[in-house]
């Protein structure tokens, strides 16, 4: 049975409407992948569902498969989300919004398919999932952020030790604000005094745990004049 062109239409107006929710939940997180590219993503699922289903039956009656596009979409779909994944350092960050793009292209398919109560209820769960499972993690899962202060003379020499120190231990890097640069007066020609950078390092670490040890490694890098946890 062939759907007529309005039914088509508000398939893609509600394929919209579900994909800006998701969309703008992760657009609230500064994500990557936020409303504009959730929106793309499932409008063009269910137009793919569409056309398998309803776009070949001029030429096939009974010999068609509406399902071979629609595997195309669920394996295609991972290039674009291996685009959302990003390995800094030794922390990874985007799978949460690569999965979310996989799943609102699957309730586009739903969608286009005609499945409506399947299609919003997965979509109320997903945008469920992402707001309030983050709550549960801040709160019962989630690791602690930790401040350590230092003062370098070596920026860059500093960020690969510590690159290092921390993948031996297992521990997460949240980031590095640099607080000021400070160096020798150029008018003392005598001072062969190196410059000091102070450095703020956010560490995600495992509540209750003593971040002493990292302390004593970063202090034994040469350069480094004072390591404290702030």
């Amino acid at each position: 049975m062939i759907i007529s062109n309005l039914e088509m239409v508000i398939r893609l107006a509600l394929a919209v409407a579900l994909g800006a929710a998701v969309g703008l939940e992760r657009e609230k997180k500064n994500q990557a992948a936020g409303l504009r590219t959730h929106i793309v993503v499932i409008l063009g699922a269910t137009l793919v569902m569409l056309i398998s289903k309803y776009g070949f039956s001029d030429v096939f009656i009974n010999t068609k498969d509406p399902a071979r596009l629609a595997a195309q979409v669920v394996s295609g779909i991972g290039f674009l989300g291996a685009g959302m994944i990003i390995v800094n350092r030794n922390k990874i960050r985007g799978l949460t919004t690569a999965a979310s793009l996989w799943t609102t292209a699957c309730i586009g398919l739903g969608v286009g398919a005609g499945f409506y109560i399947p299609s919003i209820a997965t979509t109320v769960l997903l945008v469920g999932t992402l707001s309030f499972v983050q709550y549960l993690e801040q709160h019962h899962v989630k690791k602690d952020s930790r401040k350590i202060y230092a003062e370098v003379e070596q920026l860059d020499a500093f960020m690969q030790e510590l690159d290092e120190v921390l993948t031996r231990q297992a521990v997460n890097l949240g980031r590095v604000e640099i607080l000021e640069k400070s160096f020798p007066d150029e008018l003392d020609v005598g001072e062969n005094t190196p410059g000091v950078v102070r450095v703020m390092v956010y560490l995600q670490l495992p509540r209750y745990t003593d971040c002493s040890f990292i302390i004593s490694s970063l202090s034994k890098i040469e350069g480094v004049r004072l390591v404290e946890e702030r």
